[in-house]
């Protein structure tokens, strides 16, 4: 569908999850190089001809509507439905974005904006194909808000005519945890952080309904051994095998990475260099099932049935 000038969007942004491996903290809150995660959404959605947060109200850079689904913590689904049925005007196109992508920056909205033209939808896809919640959609698409509550988010990923935009770099990160803060921090800090201040920075450690170190020291204690566990870093290689390589693959590779270590009698420094090897493996990883593994050797074993060995002597 042509159009004879820019195509009219909107905004919403969803900020009210339950963040239940940040404890509860409001992510939206949370500070990446020196702006709020929220100011960060905002940052990347700033042609838009008008903004709805959902989620708690807190101050902001530039004039936004806040509502929140009913009742709270519906889903994103219910949240979506909850922003686009305050918008003042009406919108060719809404934009929807979880405050939790901060590496989704305008260039990333103009891309998912291109997609859309002439489509119902596009969707941000990570390096596995899956969609994310950064997408453009017709308001029409979105069910009413009393038919939103609970149902699950693909219900509006799946319909209509659709596009999938695959991520450029980082884009499809999310924080989900300590640890995907601490990560991202560490990778572009805040200009004004001094590097000897990152080591510092909340771990994965402070998750909140379930107390991880209490399972740990459990569990120890049920298997009858003594270790210290450094979370973030099991917890990172597990995402990225399970994103690279196929999702099973990250409970086998954290056993093995936890095998090897065992048998090597490693210490915390050797068991993050064993964990850094299994990264780039996994990083790495593009080979299909079923495909022979180039390491192997394979050559060819000459034929010699015909000699007589009767005479060898082999050393014992």
């Amino acid at each position: 569908m042509a159009h004879d000038g820019p195509v009219s969007w909107a905004a919403v942004i969803l900020t009210g999850g339950r963040a239940q491996r940040l404890g509860g903290t409001d992510k939206a809150s949370l500070e990446l190089r020196g702006r709020t995660l929220l100011e960060h959404a905002l940052g990347a959605v700033e042609g838009a001809a008008e903004v709805v947060v959902v989620g708690p109200e807190t101050e902001t850079s530039r004039s936004v509507t806040f509502t929140r689904e009913s009742p709270p913590g519906g889903g994103p689904l219910a949240g979506v439905a909850a922003g686009i049925a305050v918008l003042r005007e009406e919108h060719e196109r809404v934009v929807v974005l979880a405050v939790d992508m901060p590496q989704v920056d305008a260039a990333t909205v103009a891309r998912l904006l291109v997609a859309a033209e002439g489509i119902d939808a596009s969707w941000l896809t990570d390096a596995a194909g899956r969609r994310q919640l950064a997408g453009v959609v017709r308001p029409s698409l979105v069910p009413e808000p009393q038919d939103a509550e609970g149902a699950p988010m693909r219900t509006l990923m799946s319909v209509g005519d659709s596009q999938d935009v695959p991520a450029v770099g980082s884009e499809a990160e999310d924080v989900d945890s300590w640890a995907d803060l601490a990560r991202l921090r560490r990778e572009r800090p805040d200009e004004s952080t001094p590097l000897s201040d990152l080591k510092d920075r909340p771990r994965i450690d402070q998750i909140g309904l379930v107390n991880l170190h209490d399972w740990i020291d459990e569990l120890c204690d049920a298997l009858d051994i003594e270790t210290e566990v450094d979370e973030a870093l099991i917890l990172d290689l597990a995402k990225v095998a399970a994103t690279n390589v196929v999702r099973p693959a990250a409970p086998i590779t954290t056993y093995l990475l936890g095998y090897a270590a065992g048998s090597a009698g490693a210490d915390e420094d050797e068991v993050e260099d064993l964990a850094a090897r299994a990264q780039v493996l996994a990083e790495g990883w593009d080979r299909p099932s079923g495909a022979p593994d180039p390491d192997d050797v394979d050559d060819d074993v000459p034929d010699d049935r015909a000699v007589d060995h009767s005479d060898d002597k082999y050393d014992e």
